[in-house]
């Protein structure tokens, strides 16, 4: 078998930033379960809990989920009761943050995401991510949808007159697509029973799911201590992964995030 710990052993840069996020997991935790709010550790973070015990030993995000009906006041109180090394950040407290999931970053340190470097974040430290899942019509419905979201962003972003004049006219429409999810959102909170559920709009994963995956939470082993997981583990990962998710991937598909790490 392939020792893998090279990759994250002790004193290295990743595991220290993993540990970090463990701290950043922890303290989402304890507030989570202090109001009752139901959170799902998901994606990669889940398969490494089921494959490894812990962190996948490459692996340098993290990711949890909660519903779409939480989401809003979990923020709330996330604003008041994180630490002073932890800020919040989401659209409604970085002005400059686009992205419609949140972090949690650490502000003693500075993470350097591929693909980011140009973006003028308020805050770039260590982080966990924070997604939504809420009921939608359809996949197809949420990738119309998502369209028009990226074209703002994109627009948000644009640096010549082009790219301006390309993204006008999608976010035109803007109203009617903010109008469609107001609709779409009450028919599944007073009329509709449906349990199919995906990422909230605006986050760009369209795997579709029964909320039976999920609900009630189970618990799985994380690092050596216990964290809230889907109620079917192993039906979630065979979806996301196949069924081969526990065999290790060959060393050309073990990606990362982060370019460099710094701690203060």
């Amino acid at each position: 078998m392939e020792d893998l710990t090279h990759y994250n052993s002790e004193g290295s840069e990743l595991r220290g930033a993993q540990m970090r996020m463990l701290e950043i997991l922890n303290v989402f935790d304890d507030i989570c379960r202090k109001h009752s709010i139901d959170y799902w550790l998901i994606s990669g973070t889940l398969l490494g809990a089921k494959r490894h015990g812990g962190f996948i030993p490459w692996d340098d995000d993290l990711d949890v989920a909660v519903l779409r009906s939480d989401y809003k006041k979990l923020l709330s109180i996330l604003k008041e009761e994180l630490p002073e090394n932890l800020k919040l950040q989401a659209k409604e407290t970085d002005k400059n943050y686009w992205y419609y999931f949140a972090k949690i970053r650490d502000t003693n340190s500075r993470y350097y995401e591929k693909g980011t470097e140009l973006y003028n974040f308020d805050d770039k430290g260590i982080f966990i991510d924070i997604f939504s899942l809420e009921p939608v019509p359809s996949i197809l419905f949420k990738r119309i949808i998502d369209k028009f979201v990226l074209s703002k962003n994109r627009f948000m972003r644009a640096k010549s007159l082009y790219e301006i004049i390309k993204y006008t006219s999608m976010i035109s429409f803007l109203p009617v697509i903010r109008f469609l999810i107001m609709l779409t959102r009450i028919y599944y909170k007073y009329i509709s029973s449906s349990k199919a559920y995906s990422y909230s709009y605006g986050i760009f994963y369209y795997a579709k799911y029964n909320m039976e995956y999920f609900l009630p939470a189970s618990e799985i082993m994380f690092e050596g201590k216990r964290y809230k997981a889907p109620n079917n583990v192993d039906k979630y990962l065979t979806d996301k992964y196949g069924s081969t998710f526990m065999e290790i991937p060959k060393a050309a598909n073990r990606r990362t995030h982060a370019s460099k790490i710094d701690f203060f």
